[in-house]
């Protein structure tokens, strides 16, 4: 059984993933963003018994970070993430930074504190949660995807330099589920959008585009948890898992005609 770190599990994808590997015998370190949710968390996890850690870890602050030195940690599942939405055109690159410090440097960052520990015991694995938003264009939730495009360039260049140290580096791609996420921050742009701005005889557009995004999600994260954790605990994993796979056999269709 693995020692398993997962980062944002207050709910959705990280809260599914993490029942599902206490309920198979693995140790979980479960984190969530807030102190106010560590109780609540360990409150849900007690029913798949007591072999796990909850602790705050907000990827951004250092001392959450050091935390990990204390823990015994074979894989690291890259799962907490915000978003931000807005057309580009208008959008402050405050806001578009703020999500790349959360998604791709602050990630990178608990990847590199992980990775010694990994090395010192001849290996690991670091699993990033990508989407498939990091491989479809998404308009008006470029802030987002953008990050998740970084996350895949990131993936692939440490996946060949720790080869040598015996990690493997795994991207997941979940497609659209009903977890809130999309919808959070699919609001947000309209906290900062003018109604003089560029789009603002356009608006009637925006939202036909971004009902796109939320029209076809799934209500259940089973089929995307269940890839998570064969990316666990297979022992030769792929490089990629995914789901739906609806959305991935029409991929190349959209990457080339979208």
């Amino acid at each position: 059984m693995a020692s398993i770190l997962i980062t944002g599990c207050r709910g959705g994808i990280g809260l599914d993933v993490a029942c599902r590997l206490l309920k198979r015998g693995h140790r979980v370190y479960a984190t969530v963003h807030r102190e106010t949710s560590v109780d609540e968390l360990r409150s849900v996890l007690k029913s798949f018994g007591e072999n796990f850690v909850v602790d705050k870890l907000d990827v951004t602050e250092a001392k959450d970070i050091d935390k990990v030195d204390a823990w015994d940690i074979d894989v690291l599942v890259n799962n907490a993430a915000i978003g931000n939405s807005g057309p580009l055109a208008e959008i402050a690159p405050e806001r578009v930074n703020a999500v790349f410090e959360t998604n791709v440097f602050s990630t990178l960052r608990l990847t590199q504190k992980v990775l010694p520990q990994m090395i010192a015991k001849g290996g690991g694995r670091i699993v990033f949660m990508g989407s498939m938003a990091g491989l479809i264009p998404t308009p008006f939730y470029a802030p987002y995807a953008m990050t998740k495009f970084a996350l895949e360039s990131v993936a692939f260049s440490l996946r060949t330099e720790l080869k040598p140290f015996g990690i493997n580096v795994i991207v997941i791609n979940p497609g659209r589920y009903s977890t809130g996420f999309n919808e959070k921050f699919m609001w947000q742009k309209y906290e900062w959008m003018n109604a003089n701005g560029l789009y603002k005889d356009y608006m009637a557009y925006v939202r036909q585009e971004e009902e796109k995004v939320i029209k076809h999600e799934l209500q259940s994260t089973q089929s995307i948890a269940k890839q998570v954790v064969r990316a666990v605990e297979a022992r030769r994993p792929k490089r990629r898992y995914v789901a739906p796979k609806r959305e991935w056999v029409f991929l190349p269709l959209v990457r080339r005609f979208g």
